[in-house]
């Protein structure tokens, strides 16, 4: 659309429109005025931060009499002779001379009070209140003012303490015990101006020791978070607060040097702003009045300009609704070539919007495909690690069979042990990775000690270690290095750095293991002398399935889902774990920290572990424990029947609830090993069944199942199994089990 002839430039319009105003000179006004009342603000609060000073110099004047009265005290030729008692005498004289104070204390530098004037002589003396003075005292020989502190009696006061020394020896603290009373005088001894509202003593830690309004109300109270911000950064100053009473005021402060205690003084905002708010309000009355006069007289060359304005803001409406703008002829040249550019503007939206719709349709099919990929790998791993262990479950039963009957010393034997533990632990790293991927993963944290956890892990790792000739070195403390956590997820987590680092450090290698306290925590260092890291691997080595060059023969193994336990388990830790390389050839360093945990008592002492002994035969009593073994894995079940045979128990064995049930009311058996995941009706409903069948004569059950989250070891035991088995079983851990419910002579089972 062309620009209508004769239109002028909008500059010309709002020449005129700024001549007829007097903008600038109430600008002007604002800023002389807003200078004056901010000077007069500024000395109010040098006024207020000198007053605060001055009421700590008061403060430590105080203190300086109680310190040298102490002093004076402490020269008294009782103490070199050993006469505690007349020098407690001496004390209760001093005492009466001394309003303040509300007794004097004597004690041993092991913080052992040997005189109380508070205290009859002879009478037992309690401990030590307040102790950190006292420390810094023994420490720095120094006299120190100590914090407030509730006594044995349970008021409230505050030490102040000097050392006596005896030819360069301290040998007694000499203390005299102040009430927040006494701080009274201190905090209105000095005249109070309009401009203060509220006084106050505080003491190193924050806690109100004098105030001047409410005191018997804030008084022991903590300071507010701000207030203690602030004094602890610096040792002067001023800024605003709410005070204890909930009140706005600018809150003025000073350290004591002597004591460390600060001195407060609050006043209402109000006081300090009342003189910039009056002028600002009296600025801008005045040049509101003016601005409308001006106002007033450019009405009248706003109005083309504003009619203008509304047609170019009815086409931009119209625009942002998606219909095409409409625009009408205007004098002011930029507003005609503004109708312009948003007509121009329509058609290049309604391209863009067909274009935008059609990429976030693309986008929105990508992530939805991108969303069910990860949740099916999810649900796969998942699936995946829990269909494999019933495979596993009668491996691993029968090459327990085979160790029990003593054909288990072969090599081909323990060359399969071994590599059974391998797949063993394949699938537990990849029922780890679905559970996090899913957000499942649970955490049992109790105090331990790291060095245990170390042990646990070395002693998992140890075949391997053996296997590759490796020389492991222990950099570790025998003891302590408390940490909160899970021990079997450490213990995962270090087995894990030490079984990376065993795989792919050449045979004969060096691996190095060191724990020390620091940086707030406990750091745990793995180094080996291996290959090292690329340094392209660095940023991505914690991701699941992420593995360096591999040959074709694999012969590291691995799914690339160790270090993405490692990190995992450690962060839900609270802590952190980082590698480091020097680059090829020269090994690879993992370093773990996790926070310490304090831990004030001793340790339970560590029982050995001893290796589980094969159940004899012959221990087995006249009246076997029949056991039901119900598994619709007929291998499973019948090596399982095998082995609970061997070891003395009579077992019978069924594939489904029908069996399951006619065997349980012929044998009528002590214990009921279901499997979970029964076709047609699960484990649960079975042992439903069997307690209707049987009523008393019930047997305990236990579950034997692939699942092995919180989740499923709850339902479980709420459905009323009395242990939760997961494939592949310990046999040890099930005969040890069987023996705790084994009935008494009366035929009905034992609680565990």
């Amino acid at each position: 659309m062309p620009s209508p002839p004769h239109s002028l430039p909008l500059r010309w319009h709002l020449v005129r429109l700024a001549l007829g105003t007097l903008l600038p000179v109430v600008v002007f006004a604002g800023v002389v005025a807003f200078q004056l009342a901010r000077s007069e603000r500024e000395a109010s609060e040098r006024r207020v931060v000198r007053s605060a000073r001055m009421l700590a110099a008061s403060f430590d004047r105080e203190m300086s009499g109680s310190i040298r009265a102490l002093q004076a005290l402490a020269e008294s030729d009782h103490l070199d002779r050993g006469e505690l008692e007349s020098f407690r005498a001496d004390c209760e004289r001093v005492l009466r001379t001394q309003p303040s104070w509300k007794s004097v204390l004597l004690i041993a530098p092991d913080g052992r009070q040997v005189a109380n004037t508070g205290i009859p002589w002879g009478a037992p003396l309690p401990a030590l209140s307040e102790s950190r003075s006292f420390t810094r005292v023994v420490e720095t020989r120094q006299p120190t003012v100590g914090d407030l502190a509730r006594g044995q009696s349970g008021g409230l006061a505050f030490p102040v303490r000097v050392p006596v020394i005896r030819g360069g020896v301290l040998q007694y603290v000499l203390t005299a015990v102040i009430t927040p009373e006494a701080l009274s005088s201190v905090v209105v001894r000095q005249a109070s101006n309009a401009e203060e509202w509220t006084r106050t003593l505080i003491d190193q830690r924050g806690v109100v020791a004098a105030r001047t309004r409410a005191p018997q109300r804030f008084v022991g109270q903590l300071a507010t978070p701000l207030f203690l911000e602030h004094s602890r950064a610096q040792t002067e100053g001023i800024f605003a607060n709410t005070s204890l009473e909930g009140a706005r005021v600018y809150v003025a402060f000073s350290r004591s040097q002597l004591s460390g205690w600060t001195a407060a003084v609050s006043s209402p905002t109000q006081l300090l702003d009342a003189p910039l708010t009056r002028s600002m309000l009296t600025v801008g009355g005045l040049g509101l009045a003016l601005l409308l006069m001006s106002v007033g007289g450019a009405w009248i060359f706003s109005q083309r300009i504003e009619r203008s304005i509304t047609q170019a803001s009815a086409a931009a409406d119209a625009l942002a609704r998606g219909e095409s703008p409409h625009t009408e002829p205007s004098s002011v040249h930029e507003l005609a070539r503004l109708g312009e550019a948003l007509d121009r503007s329509g058609q290049l939206l309604r391209e863009r919007e067909r274009e935008r719709d059609a990429n976030l349709a693309a986008v929105e099919t990508a992530r939805a495909e991108a969303v069910a990929a990860t949740q099916a790998k999810d649900t796969f791993l998942a699936m995946l690690g829990h269909e494999l262990r019933n495979p596993l479950a009668p491996i691993v039963t029968s090459l327990e069979l085979l160790r029990r009957r003593g054909l288990a010393g072969t090599p081909e034997h323990e060359v399969i042990s071994r590599q059974l533990r391998h797949v063993v632990r394949l699938v537990d790293d990849l029922l780890d990775v679905a559970r996090i991927s899913r957000g499942q993963m649970s955490l049992r944290r109790e105090p331990l000690q790291l060095p245990s956890v170390l042990s646990r892990a070395v002693e998992s790792t140890t075949p391997l270690l053996e296997q590759r000739r490796h020389t492991l070195e222990l950099d570790v403390p025998a003891s302590g290095l408390w940490v909160l956590g899970d021990a079997d997820r450490l213990t995962q987590v270090v087995a894990n750095l030490l079984t990376n680092a065993a795989k792919y450090t050449p045979p004969g290698g060096r691996i190095q293991v060191r724990a020390r306290e620091h940086d707030g925590g406990i750091t745990l260092v793995v180094a080996d002398n291996g290959p090292g890291l690329p340094a392209d691997l660095l940023p991505r080595l914690f991701e699941p399935f992420v593995q360096g060059i591999r040959t074709l023969d694999r012969s590291q193994g691995g799914l690339g889902i160790g270090l993405a336990l490692v990190r995992s388990l450690v962060e839900a830790h609270g802590g952190r774990v980082e590698p480091h390389s020097d680059g090829p050839g020269r090994g690879s360093t993992f370093t773990l920290w996790l926070p310490s945990h304090a831990r004030a008592e001793a340790p339970p002492p560590v029982e050995a572990r001893r290796e589980p002994a094969p159940l004899a035969v012959e221990a087995v009593p006249a009246r076997p424990m029949r056991v039901l073994v119900v598994d619709d894995n007929v291998d499973a079940a019948e090596v399982l029947a095998d082995l609970l045979d061997m070891s003395g128990y009579e077992v019978v064995v069924a594939h489904d609830c029908p069996e399951a049930l006619k065997q349980a009311e012929a044998s009528r058996p002590h214990v009921a090993i279901l499997d979970i995941g029964l076709p047609d009706v699960d484990g649960y409903g079975v042992a439903e069944r069997l307690r209707e069948r049987l009523g008393e004569e019930s047997p305990v059950f236990a579950a034997l199942t692939g699942y092995s989250q919180d989740g499923d070891r709850a339902r479980s035991k709420a459905a009323g199994f009395r242990r939760h088995f997961v494939k592949p079983i310990d046999a040890d851990e099930l005969l040890a089990f069987l023996e705790t419910v084994r009935p008494a002579s009366g035929g009905v089972a034992s609680e565990p």
